[in-house]
């Protein structure tokens, strides 16, 4: 179809999204929307794809001054053998149409498909990670293995390349500047992008190609589901039980209650009783926006208040009673000469247990610099036992870790399988242990049965 006009439809680049200007009839694409302000059909710059699919069909003669998009020659400076899992989801992602996400195990060579997968697509390509620790891993990485300069834009860097690796609070911020110049976004962690901000992130972004990487692809709060339209389908998954052996490390997990002492059975229950007379009587739910309005109302209500540090307190003895900490002392003479991960939800508990046992704790106080170093002296074994909060559930590379004792954690499954994933990479003979350590009689229980729902546990 022609233009009866002079001016052919021209396809545009603007500010996250994409505009068909000089185009004079109702597009039978329902991705577009009539913009009143500018006179012209606008739509995400994530259609781009469909919307030249759109007017090729049509047979319109148009105009594209959408893209930036360059074409790279990428070559590996080394000989790299694939394993059978990372053939079929390089393979099943190509046969998606270079559109989708791949689950597969923390260790288990993600990050060579992603650089498999930049080899075949040949275009200007976007890495998006979700901390700074993993974007200088991936700069290292992709300067070692294909041989050119890599931008980064991040962490105090603007400096944009045909091969860019940027954080996903960067990428919010600047993707309706750069949205036009990648032909393929990596999503690495891809279970952050459906939040209600990242989400943005692939929506002002018009590149064809997307491979979205995690090791646990589904969300407790189903927000996955959007996924698919952000990036495209689950095209190739494999579980730890898959690997386990070949490709990664053998492992154990040990479950070991820990009863609490009279005392503190006595004041656990008493605390809890408390909290729990409160929330009946308010019929306030254990989770969610209704236990976030207990901590609202606490700062008028004096019996909120009570309510809500009966909670605090409870939760404190659950997580830190004294067999707990006996316990870690046993399991630490036991694995002296192997390199341990402690995790702990409270930063409180994480620094008593540094002082306590001279060991060096990251939260996310932590600063980089000093994360760095304790990290490095990690891996080179001058540190044997490492304690931490959350901040080390997911981004970072600690291959010579191969023991992990779980002290307290939420009931996401996707948690405690990143803690596992942490100890599992492939190293010879060697065989990784995660203890956990659940206090009995309290919500411990109810906790760990819920997180374990994964095969990885079965």
């Amino acid at each position: 179809m022609k233009n009866n006009g002079n001016t052919l439809p021209t396809l545009k680049f603007h500010q996250g999204t994409l505009l068909l200007q000089d185009y004079p009839f109702d597009p039978d694409l329902l991705c577009f929307v009539w913009d009143e302000r500018s006179r012209q059909w606008r739509a995400k710059a994530l259609y781009y794809r469909e919307i030249v699919d759109w007017l090729t069909a049509k047979k319109i003669e148009y105009v594209d001054r959408a893209g930036k998009i360059s074409r790279v020659a990428f070559r590996l400076q080394f000989d790299v053998t694939l394993y059978k899992h990372q053939k079929e989801a390089i393979n099943a992602w190509l046969n998606a149409g270079c559109r989708g996400s791949v689950c597969l195990p923390t260790g288990s060579g993600k990050s060579w498909v992603a650089m498999c997968a930049m080899q075949e697509a040949t275009t200007s390509t976007l890495i998006i990670l979700p901390t700074l620790d993993l974007l200088n891993q991936w700069y290292d990485m992709l300067c070692h293995a294909f041989g050119f300069n890599v931008g980064i834009l991040g962490g105090g860097f603007h400096d944009v390349h045909s091969v860019t690796v940027t954080t996903y609070d960067s990428a919010y911020i600047h993707m309706d500047k750069y949205g036009d110049r990648f032909g393929l976004v990596i999503f690495d962690e891809v279970h952050h992008l459906p939040s209600p901000k990242f989400s943005h992130i692939p929506e002002m972004c018009l590149a064809p190609k997307r491979l979205g990487m995690t090791a646990t692809y589904t969300r407790p709060d189903g927000l996955h589901g959007k996924l698919a339209g952000l990036v495209g389908p689950l095209v190739y998954e494999s579980s730890i039980k898959d690997l386990k052996g070949r490709h990664l490390s053998d492992y154990r997990t040990i479950k070991i209650p820990i009863p609490m002492t009279p005392e503190e059975k006595i004041e656990y229950q008493k605390q809890h009783n408390i909290y729990l007379n409160y929330i009946r009587k308010k019929k306030i739910k254990f989770r969610g926006p209704d236990l976030s309005s207990l901590l609202k109302e606490s700062s008028h209500d004096p019996h909120a208040r009570k309510a809500f540090l009966a909670r605090l307190s409870a939760r404190r003895i659950q997580i830190g009673t004294a067999g707990k900490l006996a316990r870690l002392e046993t399991l630490l003479k036991v694995h002296a000469k192997d390199r341990v991960l402690i995790y702990t939800v409270s930063n409180e508990l994480v620094y008593f247990i540094s002082e306590t046992f001279l060991v060096p704790a990251i939260t996310h106080h932590t600063k980089a610099t000093e994360r760095k170093w304790i990290l490095d002296n990690f891996r080179t074994g001058v540190f044997r036992v490492l304690v931490t909060s959350r901040v080390l559930n997911e981004g970072v590379d600690i291959p010579q870790a191969n023991v992990a004792i779980i002290l307290s954690g939420s009931a996401s499954p996707i948690e405690h399988v990143q803690r596992l994933g942490r100890i599992l990479r492939k190293e010879a003979n060697k065989e990784a242990v995660l203890y956990e350590l659940v206090t009995s009689g309290t919500k411990e229980s109810q906790i760990s049965h819920r997180r374990r729902q994964s095969d990885a546990y079965k």
